[in-house]
């Protein structure tokens, strides 16, 4: 069926490799280390941001003003992490992404499996957007607001080597801030979309293969060639699977560190702020919130997914003509259900399973450290 399989990732993928986070089309396939545009793109900018944010943590001596730096901090760390990911494995998810939009293992062959496609891809569009819309959404909150401020503040609290409080200095940090804040961000967003996305495209691939077992019949003439097929199909997933996690694995680890920490200190700073004095404010710390439960939701949910969508391949296997085949088939088919027995999920930095657990996990920590800090603070 002509159908583009991977269709939202394109884009995504064309944004990181504007900012150097993505290797070209025929590039060769290893990390590439003498990336040094890259290195010219983020090293003024996400890291020199990101050690100016913790300098000020580290010189800061009230609780408040360091939550109100870790907010920012935190996730520039975590992009720092994500951003060094991609440069030593995006070279490996591109592989697999080309293998999924070129391979004749991976062609839909139904109108059944192309909506389903179209389904999840649409939906994840979606959601993707609103992901896009409180991330950036904080962006003119942030980074207008300051400037209505008498005097004048910084949208972010960060280390200044001079007294930026003249009015002569003032715009040299806060014109770096409002270049720094979106490039962080874009990158941000981008890379946590692709990384859902081999997530999802991971577990459509599995549903489909779990759709083709299921209408399997005794009576096809090329029964065994498709069974035979299918198990091929069923290994390199499992290969696939190994190399996704390879891809998210740091990535995603480091975002379930910083996660708890970030929803921590962004409910304390919600708390400590005057509401109605601020309203801007206010409203730009719910979208960040929002945005920050998003950042370890929605990977909580394609991982789950990937675990669902493999535990269900036994049943679909069950559940074709396999009674009335003949006794060789039925021998292959049971050696391959005790193999499908083995379950296939990812996980983030060896230690968690990415999926629904996960995050619970991570918003009871987070519920933990905010009842520490208000205890505290009392």
């Amino acid at each position: 069926m002509n159908y583009d399989r991977i269709r939202p990732v394109r884009y995504l993928t064309g944004i990181l490799e504007w900012w150097r986070l993505w290797p070209k089309k025929g590039s060769i396939p290893r990390p590439n280390w003498t990336n040094w545009r890259g290195y010219l793109l983020h090293i003024p900018f996400t890291m020199l941001f990101m050690v100016l944010l913790w300098v000020e943590a580290m010189m800061s001596r009230d609780i408040h003003h360091t939550a109100d730096v870790l907010l920012i901090g935190l996730t520039t760390t975590a992009l720092g992490a994500k951003m060094l990911n991609n440069w030593k494995y995006a070279h490996v998810a591109q592989g697999i992404l080309n293998e999924w939009s070129t391979s004749d293992l991976f062609e839909l062959k139904s109108k059944q499996e192309v909506d389903m496609w179209k389904f999840e891809h649409r939906r994840y569009s979606r959601v993707f957007i609103f992901y896009v819309m409180c991330s950036a959404g904080v962006i003119p909150f942030i980074v207008i607001q300051p400037l209505f401020d008498i005097p004048n503040r910084l949208p972010f609290w960060m280390w200044i080597p001079f007294d930026w409080h003249q009015p002569n200095l003032f715009w040299y940090p806060f014109i770096y801030e409002a270049i720094t804040i979106p490039i962080v961000c874009i990158c941000n967003i981008t890379m946590d979309g692709v990384n859902w996305y081999m997530m999802l495209h991971l577990s459509l691939c599995l549903r489909m293969l779990g759709q083709r077992l299921s209408s399997l019949r005794h009576d096809d003439r090329k029964l065994r060639e498709k069974f035979l097929e299918l198990v091929h199909v069923h290994r390199r997933l499992k290969r696939q699977a190994l190399d996704i996690e390879d891809f998210i694995s740091k990535s995603t680890f480091t975002q379930i560190l910083v996660s708890s920490l970030i929803i921590c200190f962004t409910i304390y700073s919600m708390q400590m702020s005057p509401v109605m004095q601020d309203l801007p404010g206010f409203a730009a710390m719910i979208q960040y919130l929002l945005a920050m439960i998003m950042q370890i939701m929605l990977p909580s949910i394609y991982g789950n997914a990937v675990i669902d969508s493999a535990n269900m391949l036994t049943d679909c296997m069950y559940n074709s003509d396999w009674p009335d085949m003949n006794p060789r088939i039925r021998r292959l088919i049971l050696m391959f259900m005790v193999y499908l027995n083995r379950p296939m999920t990812l996980k983030a930095g060896g230690f968690f399973h990415v999926g629904l657990p996960l995050f619970t996990k991570t918003m009871n920590q987070a519920y933990s450290l905010l009842a520490l800090l208000l205890n505290m603070n009392q």
